[in-house]
């Protein structure tokens, strides 16, 4: 994720700078936006889905697991054809892209997931879950939720590099082919926990798409922005009423997931030209969702313990109040916090040992 640049400083301090910054284009963040309403997503995903799985719902009420559901079908898979957007404008070496990913991604999967694993096995103390600290070795191969996204991420980076120099048609043959052996092969590999082969098989496919779509998404607009809109929420009502297993790579869930990503990155094309603070404040999120994305499941838990005393009785329903106090008090912390702390590591200069994102001193 680039870090980003703020020209209306440099052109303050430096007036020098200051036609060749006037004549430059605006910056086109509707990329940042779409990272920004995804991150959103994933920390509103989190707080429902621990909601839910800690019976703040009783287990009748139906809508927070559907909304649970139709996030899940294309959050995660919006940011790998980003950064298939994104990745398919670089031409650097293959040494030179490997050691850029070592401290954005694969430091911080290591740092972060030994950090949750030692929190898990501290609070395994007061729960049912015996979580053993030998366990923290198995991270080489059974990620530790939310962190496989990084492990999938690096993994389908380093696949690209290997074809990156074939054609478009190509790499989609290949991507195809890489989802199709590995859910072939679901059984086997769910059997041997390395439900990883499977995400990255998925996250890859999305990748290939970001990268041979760059010209198409360049060209969407509102008439694709509803259109879009309309087949995900037809293709999510069909899955969902079709009761398909919750298995993450069902080819049947792709269309809906496409869908939801077309959607996404229209609105968000459509919102960047209209600017405004909403733009503004999803294009921040945006540029530090790696932050908030690694950070943010610690929040989203310790408000969710804290605000137990709200919670319902077991089997009623909660009130309105509670509800919308936890949802928002949880996602609120848990994009607000992270985005905190990156503030204050980044003014210290430890934002690359905590395996964070710079934020630059204007950007708060």
């Amino acid at each position: 994720m680039p870090e980003p640049r703020d020209h209306e400083m440099a052109a303050l301090t430096h007036p020098d700078l200051a036609v060749t910054v006037a004549a430059r284009p605006a910056r086109d963040n509707s990329l940042d936006i779409a990272k920004g309403f995804g991150i959103l997503l994933v920390v509103l995903g989190h707080c429902l889905d621990g909601l839910v799985s800690s019976g703040f719902f009783p287990a009748g009420l139906l809508w927070p697991t559907l909304v649970v559901y139709v996030i899940y079908l294309f959050h995660m898979p919006l940011f790998f054809v980003i950064s298939g957007h994104l990745a398919s404008g670089k031409h650097r070496p293959v040494g030179t892209t490997m050691k850029r990913m070592l401290p954005t991604i694969v430091y911080p999967y290591f740092l972060w997931s030994i950090v949750e694993g030692l929190v898990l096995v501290y609070l395994s103390k007061y729960t049912n879950s015996k979580v053993q600290i030998s366990s923290l070795y198995r991270i080489l191969w059974i990620p530790i939720v939310p962190y496989w996204f990084l492990y999938a991420l690096f993994l389908c980076h380093v696949g690209y590099l290997a074809i990156r120099r074939f054609s478009q048609r190509l790499q989609m043959a290949i991507a195809a082919a890489v989802f199709l052996t590995a859910f072939y092969f679901y059984d086997p590999l769910f059997h041997h926990f390395l439900l990883i082969v499977l995400e990255t098989a998925r996250g890859f496919l999305y990748f290939i798409l970001g990268v041979v779509s760059v010209a198409l998404v360049k060209r969407l607009g509102p008439r694709a922005a509803i259109l879009a809109t309309a087949l995900f929420a037809l293709f999510a009502f069909a899955a969902y009423r079709a009761n398909l297993p919750d298995g993450i790579g069902d080819a049947v869930l792709l269309p809906a997931g496409i869908a939801g990503i077309a959607a996404t990155l229209a609105w968000s094309r459509l919102l960047s030209t209209r600017g405004g603070w909403l733009a503004n404040t999803l294009a921040f999120w945006g540029r530090y969702s790696m932050s908030i994305y690694v950070l943010h499941i610690f929040f989203t838990a310790g408000v969710r313990i804290a605000l137990k005393h709200v919670a319902p009785r077991p089997g009623a329903t909660p009130s309105v109040s509670a509800t919308v106090l936890e949802i928002v008090a949880a996602t609120a912390v848990g994009v607000l916090l992270p985005l905190a702390i990156n503030w204050a590591v980044s003014r210290v200069n430890l934002d690359k040992w905590f395996g964070l994102q710079h934020m630059e001193t204007g950007a708060a």
